[in-house]
């Protein structure tokens, strides 16, 4: 079973003796391994299923794209910067659902990012799940595709050794501390963001002192578009028959900006560290009891020769604000509006389950 210890951060010493090795072969020349065959262009990018499995990664202080030091396949091969085209630029980010962190994969060799144990500078190394391996998202100010790649296991960043203005110059891990340095563009700054959100929800729920909300604006309560909440049933028989349906707890949670943090605020929600964040800032007192719908019945009665189902009309109002996350001494915002759900309203109803029966069957909804 692969080790879970998280190496520290190189020591100081180290980095200084790097950073000296790294002038003086540039000084000499010596940047590219001397047997170091020339890049080939660039091949076409693959198609992709989503935006984070296929990226390139650029440095917003040297304008370079991560890479794969002299186009190598092994392990231990230092991750660079290097123009374009360079050997192995393309990578994704495997993602884990369960707090959103990710290793970041190289599409070409197959390889993790890795911490390096005896030198600052980044490696590739053989993907075992480690948590040497683990990053995530956060938006750094000044671009909308701007991003810190933070270690889920220190306060380190991934970040360009010395601010180094050349091909092959080394990555390494550091303090965080926002610089340009520290700064990389996706090229899908919407997608990255919304992951980068949904790590942040994760943690304020582990951690309700990680993050707080403030209240801009609530609209009044309406009833969300119906949804389908049971099997269609066909009475193949002469006469009306009594058809029970089980219906499964639902939830209006949602949100404009990340998908996650609505079903996590679901999920936390009542007695959840979401209830405490934003409680009061929604002004209805009936939102947490409203927040799941509880396990029922709906019994239909269904005409012969028709159909018979259950459709749900859930009341729920859309309030707006501003989250603030702190990750790590470092806070950043988000603007949301986030679909709450209600029991009732005195002004916009009742949140309903529908018995629906029909001769002809075509949509749920």
């Amino acid at each position: 079973m692969p080790s879970t210890t998280t190496p520290s951060r190189p020591a100081p010493w180290l980095r200084l003796i790097a950073a000296v090795l790294v002038t003086c072969c540039a000084a000499l020349g010596f940047t590219a391994a001397p047997f170091a065959t020339a890049r080939a262009a660039a091949a076409p990018a693959a198609a992709c299923a989503s935006p984070q499995q296929c990226l390139t990664l650029k440095s917003l202080s040297n304008g370079r794209q991560l890479d794969v030091q002299n186009g190598s396949m092994g392990d231990g091969a230092y991750i660079v910067t290097n123009s374009a085209p360079g050997y192995h630029q393309s990578w994704r980010l495997s993602v884990d659902p369960s707090d959103y962190s990710f290793t970041i994969v190289n599409n070409d060799t197959g390889k993790c990012i890795d911490l390096a144990f005896f030198t600052p500078a980044l490696r590739q190394q053989t993907c075992a799940g480690q948590a040497s391996q683990r990053w995530f998202l956060q938006p750094a100010p000044g671009s909308d595709d701007a991003f810190m790649i933070r270690h889920l296991g220190d306060n380190t960043c991934l970040d360009l050794l010395l601010g180094a203005n050349y091909d092959d110059a080394w990555t390494d891990q550091y303090t965080c501390n926002g610089t340009a340095n520290q700064q990389w563009s996706t090229g899908f700054p919407q997608a990255a963001r919304s992951l980068a959100l949904d790590h942040a929800a994760k943690q304020c729920q582990k951690d309700v002192s990680s993050c707080s909300w403030a209240l801009k604006s609530e609209a009044p309560a309406a009833p969300l578009p119906k949804i389908c909440v049971s099997s269609v049933w066909f009475n193949n028989t002469s006469s009306a028959a009594q058809q029970s349906f089980a219906v499964t707890n639902m939830s209006g949670w949602s949100s404009s900006i990340g998908g996650e943090i609505g079903a996590e605020i679901s999920g936390g929600a009542p007695g959840g560290v979401f209830t405490t964040a934003v409680k009061t800032a929604v002004n209805y007192s009936n939102v947490w009891q409203g927040s799941t719908t509880v396990n029922n019945a709906v019994t239909v009665s269904v005409p012969p020769q028709q159909y018979g189902w259950v459709t749900l009309a859930e009341l729920a109002r859309k309030v707006t604000g501003t989250w603030t996350f702190d990750a790590r001494g470092i806070p950043w915002t988000a603007e949301d509006t986030i679909t709450v759900p209600l029991t009732s309203d005195p002004s916009g109803g009742a949140t309903l389950y529908i018995a629906n029966t029909s001769p002809t069957f075509t949509t749920c909804a």
